[in-house]
Formats: C-alpha cells, structure tokens, sequence
C-alpha cells in the first residue's frame, strides 16, 4: 500500500466512523437526530482528518526524503571508502579523496592540504572543481593561516554558512573564486593531524545555477568526518607502499652495488694482477706468456659476460651453475695461479643437496671477498681453507698467516668488502668471525645454517 492509498484511507476511515455512529445512535438508540447538524459534523470530521493526514503525511515524507538523502550518502560513502582501498599509488590517493569528498555532500569546490611532519605546515595542496587557468591565476598554494589554519591548529571540524563573514578569514587571492558555505574537516591518524579537507559551496540538489549555494547540513559534517577517517587511512597505505617501493629500490641498489665490489671488481683486479705479472715475466719467460695472455683475455670476457648481465637486470654467472666445493677449487687455482702463496683447501663431509644454489652463491663471494684481502692486503705465505658440513650447518673457515688487521679500524669500517660479507651473511641468517690469532695472521670463521 503507497503513500497515496494511506491518506484517501486516513480521511475516508474517519467519515465512515461517523456514519456509523450516528446510524447506531438513530437506529438502536432511537435518539432524535438533527439532519442538518449530523451533516456539518460529518464534514468537520472528514476535514480535520483531511488536515490531520495533509500534515502527518507531510512530515513522513519530509523523513523519507532525509532518510534517502542518508542512505544515499552512506552508500556513496561505502562505494568511496572501496575505490581508496583499490589504490596505492599516493598521488592517486591524494586526488581521488578530494574528490571523493566532493561527491559525498555536493560540495563545488573542495581542496586537500597535505601536512609536513611538523603537522602545522601544508606541503602539498590538492584541488578539485578549478580548472588549471584559475589554479594558475590562484599564485603560490596556501600554507596554513586564516581559516584554512584554524582548522590545522584547532584539530576540530569547522562549518560556517558563509565563511567571508568569519573574521578568521583573509581574503581570497586575485584570481580567486569567491566561496562562500564552508566545510573544514581535519584527517587525523593515531592521534596526530595529517591533513585537512576543505569544501565549499554546497550545491542545492536539482539546481543549474552554478553560482547557487546552500549550507552544509549536519548530516555533511558527520559523513565527511567518517570519510576522512577512511581517507587516513588509504593516505597511510600509499605513504606505507611508497617507503616499500623506496626501500626495496634501494636494496636493490645496494645489492647491485655489492655484487659490482665482490664480483666483477675483484675480477678486474685479478685480471690486472695477471697482466703485472705477464710484463715482469716478459723478458725472463717469454715461453708461457702467450698462455697467461690467453687467460686474461678469458677473464676479461667473464667481466664482459657480467656486465652484461647487469644491463640486462641479471645476477653475475661466475658462480651461477656451480657447486661451493667446485667454485672454491677455483678460486684457490685462481689465487695460487697469481701468486706464490701456498694455498691448501680442505672438505669434509661436503653434501651438495645440504646447500640451496642461492646461499652457496654468497657462500663463494665472502670467500672471494677475504681471499681478495689477503692477496691485497696480508702480505702471507700462506692460505689454509676448509669447509665441514653437518646436518645443521655449513662452515667455512679461512686462515692466512699475513699481518693481520684490527676489524675495528676505522679503515676497516670505512671499507666496502667487511660490510658486504656481514650483509651476505645476514641475508643467509648465519654468522660471521673475524679472529686475530695469537701468533699472526687472520681467521674468518663464517656459520651458514643448511637443511633438506
């Protein structure tokens, strides 16, 4: 049953009641009855239910307008709360809350102040309803004073029916729409103001003149306030992704930086070690240059090969393919075939399937990384390796009986090669020595848990 059928119902029950009771009153009662006068009661009574009905119907219409105008706006609010959690990107986040907030309440104009970390100062202000002529004709963006600061500092929503009648208001710049209903409503996250959303001139509903306006309701204040709690929200998940993006590009960074040193440097160097050697032996061996000059093209290729590969966004091949006690035979053939130290490796208990491909990778360039430092640095005769396996870990431990050096240093800090063999070993959740023993020389003892 409509609307329409309750109020011909509310003024038809009651005149039919009143027939009914004079029929009783004259046919059971046999009261005498005064025609005329039954007639005017009966009319009385059908207006004041006609009046009565007119104005109860009135008043449920008028609630049923506002409570579709509410669900409404708690749908749009939903549906706006949904788009800002399908994105990430922050300048995205940063344009679709004002505009979003736009939408909620009809408001024609609408702007998003972006606050520094002092939470005073806006650092970036975001509009909606401008077009780029008069944001160009607007000047510098405001940075937090008048009206749009009393919302920053007073951390409280702010509506007004006409804000260039409020004395917290300086003006607008040449340029400048006048706006005139205001609604200014801070977002805020664990206590502490990250913004601030600012809308003005309400349109009325069904109007097209576009200089028109209304007040904000209430009911506006109270949804843009939820809105914004969404908006801190989705402003923190883009700031949040952001950082991860940032961060991931600078590990990124930092690994490329730390294959570059422990890789393909330390080839270069090797590679200049071979042909020093060669230019000394020139005179006196003329018989096996052209066999070490054959071996330093061959490295100079493997450098080439990895550089390459950077480029391409690939990780360095020395290793790649190859199993730890097989790249450690090499770099020991490498390291005595370019020096005259005596170098030994031992292997006990080695098990290939005990090791991931990626961790005996790392495994190789710490070893790398210290056998480069003591052929730059240890002035040895001597270089012992060996590697133990059981079913827990896998160990290293490099012993040469050179100078030695204080890992404490500040040369040692200011250097890449500690650093990049801590990281390394951080990445393979193990742990790293570096020993002075009592005699002479250094001891790294590196730890790298293994498992099936």
């Amino acid at each position: 049953m409509n609307t329409k059928q309750l109020r011909i119902l509310a003024v038809v029950l009651p005149f039919l009641f009143g027939i009914a009771l004079t029929a009783i009153r004259w046919g059971v009662f046999r009261n005498q009855l005064s025609w005329p006068v039954e007639i005017v009661s009966l009319a009385l009574i059908a207006g004041g239910a006609y009046l009565f009905s007119t104005w109860i119907f009135r008043v449920v219409e008028s609630r049923e307008v506002e409570i579709r105008r509410r669900t409404d706006q708690l749908s749009a609010l939903n549906e706006a709360s949904l788009v800002l959690t399908m994105e990430l990107d922050l300048n995205t986040v940063l344009n679709r809350v004002v505009n979003l907030a736009c939408h909620l309440v009809g408001a024609r104009y609408g702007a998003l102040g972006v606050l520094g970390e002092d939470g005073r100062t806006i650092i970036q202000f975001i509009t909606s309803g401008l077009s780029d002529q008069e944001r160009q004709q607007m000047g510098p963006l405001p940075t937090g004073k008048g009206l749009l600061g009393s919302v920053i500092h007073g951390r409280r929503t702010i509506r007004l029916d006409d804000l260039t009648e409020d004395s917290r208001t300086i003006g607008f710049p040449p340029g400048h729409p006048t706006m005139h209903s205001f609604l200014g409503v801070p977002i805020q996250s664990k206590g502490h103001v990250i913004g601030n959303l600012y809308l003005t001139d309400k349109q009325p509903r069904g109007s097209s003149d576009a200089s028109g306006y209304e007040s904000f309701t209430s009911e506006d204040e109270q949804i843009v306030e939820m809105f914004a709690t969404q908006a801190a929200i989705a402003i923190e998940n883009a700031q949040l992704y952001r950082k991860t993006q940032q961060l991931a590009v600078l590990e990124e960074r930092e690994r490329f930086g730390m294959d570059l040193h422990d890789g393909i440097i330390q080839s270069i160097y090797a590679i200049g070690l071979m042909l020093e050697d060669t230019q000394h032996r020139l005179q006196a061996e003329p018989s096996i240059i052209e066999e070490r000059i054959k071996r330093t093209l061959a490295g100079l290729n493997n450098v080439i090969r990895d550089i390459r590969n950077y480029i391409l966004d690939l990780r360095p091949q020395r290793f790649q393919g190859k199993n730890l006690h097989d790249g450690i035979v090499e770099l020991v053939r490498e390291l005595q075939a370019n020096t005259l130290m005596n170098v030994t490796f031992d292997a006990d208990g080695y098990d290939t399937e005990l090791l991931s491909n990626e961790n005996s990778v790392e495994i190789l360039h710490i070893i790398q990384e210290a056998l480069t430092n003591v052929r730059k640095h240890a002035r040895a005769s001597n270089v012992a390796i060996e590697l133990q396996f059981d079913q827990r870990d896998c160990r290293v431990r490099i012993l040469d009986d050179g100078v030695g050096f204080d890992v404490n240093s500040p040369a040692s800090a200011r250097g890449n090669g500690l650093r990049n063999m801590r990281e390394r070993t951080s990445v393979m959740k193990g742990s790293i020595e570096f020993v002075r023993p009592e005699t002479r020389g250094t001891e790294i003892r590196l730890t790298v848990p293994v498992g099936r």
